[in-house]
């Protein structure tokens, strides 16, 4: 066979060849934001009516509700903390929001990074945040066993948090006062004996000199496996209080929680709360709130670990403390669902199957929703800007780090083990770290995003930030989503290949 036929033979398709020639375009006329429009109206004129795969059923969903978002905001009834997680969402990993670019030193080769968006509405990006919050977390506790406590509010109450989301901070408040009522017990009768009134501060015992000192984290969650709106706190408190008065300075376990006082406490300190920010209107569902709820709102706080109270002091903790943290950190900057429990997403009919198993049976229910009701379910759980999620308070706060470290001191003393402050950063430093994007990257996926095709380590040339000196980026977003949709293009550029996944039905 002569030499010119071989290399017939070899020649490429044309579709083949078009589809090269236009993710070439694509890279290099996605670096400057006002030449790439151009460009593909020209080249790529019938991209409009092409199909593209999208990986992502939560993704694909917002694409085709971006309107429907605006239009809610537009209406007043929907906050603009949603249109800007989802807008960021959409653009996650994308040039819009800037790159990095590297070369290979070796034989040249460029390789482009986009950069994420770091909202709270977006699973890529979430997850990262949430294992992050979470190893920070395991190594600021303390090596002893801890109880995971829930504190939830009926059906009836729920609606008043939702009116108002400034509301939700009275949840963290009033959880935070009823562990330091019940950790203070001794104290309050002590103060009672003496017939003196104990006032009714915003934080209790905050300021008392004699009172005991707790640590408490707390994770918001407002919503249940079916969606609702549920908004409870998951807590994660040490079975370990300090005691400093008369010179003690030592640990003292605590183990023993009354259910009925955390119960009572509990519906005592939120209603006292809500009465002193809403006013003398609330009054009366005060009244009818403790009418209806005898026993107080429903609180658990089962022991996680074996029922003997007389456990081992140099045992470790931290598998305990670990799958908790992981648990009360899941949903911490993420989706109010995992994407796997969507099963299908039809396009033409706007229907939306997914599934969740019920907490009370474990058992599996299937649901069919309209898509623009599945998108409300989904954004309904978007917490407001600046809000946080995840809270620490008594010697987990941030104010509280030297007393924090003088405990793991006392602590390592009674284990004989090193807790100290220089130990336990590195430790946290060498976790932190396996999280970066390169290190990440080869753990979950044994691949080395900056190892070219030759073997060489690529080398960082240039940074793209569109974003670097717009100190309102909103009008940039929706011009960035506008041109993507009147484009079509997916955020890895066009592909003529089949559909990657089956759960987005056109």
């Amino acid at each position: 066979m002569s030499i010119k036929k071989v290399a017939l033979k070899n020649a490429p398709t044309w579709e083949a060849a078009l589809s090269s020639v236009s993710f070439l375009i694509y890279n290099v006329s996605m670096i400057d934001e006002t030449f790439h429009g151009q460009m593909f109206n020209i080249f790529c004129k019938d991209y409009q009516t092409r199909d593209y795969p999208i990986d992502h059923p939560i993704k694909a969903l917002m694409w085709d509700h971006v309107d429907f978002i605006d239009t809610l905001v537009s209406e007043g009834k929907c906050r603009s903390a949603v249109q800007e997680n989802v807008e960021r969402m959409l653009l996650c990993r994308t040039v819009y929001l800037g790159f990095d670019l590297f070369e290979c030193p070796n034989c040249g080769n460029e390789s482009m990074m986009p950069r994420c968006c770091h909202s709270r509405f977006c699973n890529s990006c979430g997850v990262k945040y949430s294992k992050q919050l979470a190893l920070k977390a395991t190594h600021m506790c303390l090596d002893v066993s801890h109880r995971h406590v829930v504190f939830t509010i009926p059906d009836s109450m729920r609606n008043w948090f939702r009116q108002d989301r400034s509301r939700i901070n009275l949840l963290f408040i009033a959880a935070r006062n009823t562990i330091a009522s019940l950790v203070n017990q001794p104290l309050y009768k002590k103060l009672k004996r003496k017939l003196k009134k104990i006032k009714n501060q915003y934080y209790l015992y905050q300021d008392h000199r004699h009172a005991r000192h707790f640590g408490m984290i707390a994770s918001l969650h407002t919503f249940g496996r079916d969606l609702k709106w549920n908004p409870h706190i998951h807590v994660l408190i040490p079975e370990m209080i300090y005691d400093k008065d008369k010179d003690k300075d030592k640990l003292i376990p605590f183990t023993h929680f009354d259910y009925t006082k955390l119960r009572k406490t509990f519906q005592f300190e939120l209603l006292r709360l809500m009465e002193e920010k809403i006013g003398p209107s609330f009054k009366k569902h005060k009244n009818q709130y403790f009418e209806n709820y005898k026993d107080g709102l429903y609180v658990y706080a089962k022991k996680m670990d074996s029922d003997d109270t007389d456990a081992d002091i140099n045992e470790d903790h931290s598998d305990n403390i670990k799958g908790c943290i992981n648990y009360c950190m899941r949903y911490a900057g993420r989706p109010a669902m995992a994407e796997s429990r969507i099963t299908e997403y039809d396009r033409l009919s706007k229907k939306v199957k997914w599934f969740y198993h019920d907490h009370k049976d474990e058992k599996r229910y299937d649901v069919e929703d309209d898509a623009e009701t599945f998108v409300k379910k989904l954004i309904m759980h978007i917490p407001d800007k600046y809000f946080h999620t995840v809270r620490y308070f008594g010697f987990y706060s941030n104010a509280s780090s030297k007393e924090l470290d003088h405990l793991h001191e006392l602590l390592g003393n009674q284990k004989k083990k090193n807790y100290t402050k220089e130990v336990r950063k590195a430790k946290q430093e060498a976790a932190l770290e396996k999280l970066h994007y390169r290190t990440h990257l080869i753990d979950s996926f044994n691949r080395d995003p900056l190892k070219c095709t030759c073997g060489h380590i690529l080398q960082h040339i240039e940074t793209y930030n569109p974003l670097e000196k717009r100190k309102n980026d909103n009008e940039y977003r929706k011009e960035c989503i506008n041109e993507m949709r009147r484009m079509q293009i997916p955020r890895n550029g066009p592909c003529l290949g089949p559909r990657r996944t089956g759960r987005v039905l056109n």
